[in-house]
């Protein structure tokens, strides 16, 4: 037979500590994690922040682009605008059209007759427009708007052709921009060069408001007829019946009594 032995405890069994452990663990394990979670977020967010228009101009695409535009504008350097003078410039009301000139050189080097010389900026893809104002004046540009002037040694050249119909006074002004390579960004614009040009008439119509004001009379006079001619007539008449009719001499003071001590017997 088999030894019968008391009861015995149960043996040790580690297992419901371990799982009290780890359950009690298992919180902050999941803090940690969303901890970690929150800081990488606000990091991506951190780095988004120099992107475009989010309001941070010191970061990302942002900067790259301020210091691009920056260094182009630190690429220009002083070139020269020369264009057609006033002077030269002789226009008549409806006259054939007139040549405009405009040039931009990268460097101070002409001096010819008949121009305009100012300094303007080059280095860049410029632009030149021609802006014309006054009685029915017409400028017709003959060139591309934009060209490029990139180095001391280019010329560009802009055409435009002007007419007046009517005669006065008009303004030409000559606006020069410098773009950022072929976008839109302008990286400088030179204030307008305005001149003013007296548009002669023709010839044949110096004194066309004294033809005008002569025909307006004469069909004036054609149109009454017989009518002026009567009006005429009767002025005339009238005139000298008033030349013809003699004027009574007035009465002197004392006069009757002189006649009468005169015509006296005595």
């Amino acid at each position: 037979m088999a030894e019968q032995t008391g009861p015995q405890p149960p043996p040790h069994s580690p297992a419901p500590v371990a799982v009290s452990l780890g359950s009690g663990c298992l919180p902050w394990t999941v803090l940690a994690v969303l901890i970690a979670l929150v800081s990488g977020l606000l990091l991506i967010l951190g780095r988004g922040g120099g992107e475009p228009g989010n309001g941070h101009p010191n970061g990302g695409k942002q900067q790259a682009y301020v210091d691009e535009i920056d260094e182009a504008r630190q690429q220009l350097f002083k070139g020269e605008l020369v264009r057609t003078s006033t002077k030269s410039l002789h226009l008549v009301a409806g006259g054939d059209p007139v040549p405009y000139r405009a040039q931009i050189l990268g460097s101070w080097r002409s001096d010819g007759a008949g121009e305009t010389h100012s300094p303007t900026s080059a280095g860049a893809q410029i632009g030149v427009k021609l802006h014309c104002s006054g009685a029915q004046v017409r400028c017709t540009p003959l060139s591309s708007e934009r060209q490029s002037v990139i180095s001391k040694k280019d010329t560009a050249t802009w055409l435009w052709e002007v007419s007046a119909e009517k005669a006065g006074t008009v303004t030409l002004s000559v606006t020069v921009t410098a773009y950022y390579e072929d976008t839109d960004t302008v990286l400088f614009e030179q204030p307008p060069a305005t001149a003013h040009v007296e548009v002669a008439a023709r010839p044949g119509d110096r004194f066309a408001w004294v033809n005008q004001a002569w025909r307006w009379i004469s069909g004036a006079i054609t149109s009454l007829g017989g009518l002026a001619v009567s009006v005429t007539a009767v002025i005339t008449l009238a005139v000298l019946v008033a030349r013809r009719t003699p004027r009574a001499p007035d009465p002197e003071p004392g006069n009757d009594s002189t006649d009468a001590d005169t015509n006296s017997p005595s």
